[in-house]
């Protein structure tokens, strides 16, 4: 897990709180929303912080948490490991988002057009 901390460590620093809100208005007008194993509250105006915020609160989770407990045949490990690499993709598209990589949007108007 420690190599996944280093990970969380070295994603691109935060945008502006401009940017950050644009961008998050932006998805949420196109009903945009990552799927993620365990609810993320709050995602697409999460910074750096917010992502090693719960980074460290997912390595800490106990079997007996009512997020690990909603969700059938998986072991805690393999939630968390699930859960952290979906954060780790959506939270890098979306610093590309807001850096405004048309590339990036490409793949959000692809997504969304495939619902």
């Amino acid at each position: 897990m420690k190599n996944v901390r280093q990970m969380f460590e070295h994603v691109p620093e935060d945008a502006s709180a401009e940017q950050i809100e644009k961008t998050a208005r932006d998805l949420e007008s196109k009903s945009y929303e990552p799927m993620f194993l365990i609810d993320a509250p709050g995602f697409l105006r999460w910074n750096k912080a917010d992502l090693l915020a719960e980074h460290d609160r997912l390595v800490a989770l106990e079997e007996d948490d009512d997020a690990v407990m909603a969700i059938d045949d998986m072991y805690l490990e393999d939630v968390v490991e699930k859960q952290l690499g979906l954060l780790i993709y959506h939270y890098e598209l979306l610093c590309e988002l807001r850096e405004g990589d048309a590339h990036a949007w490409d793949q959000i108007h692809e997504l969304l057009e495939d619902d």
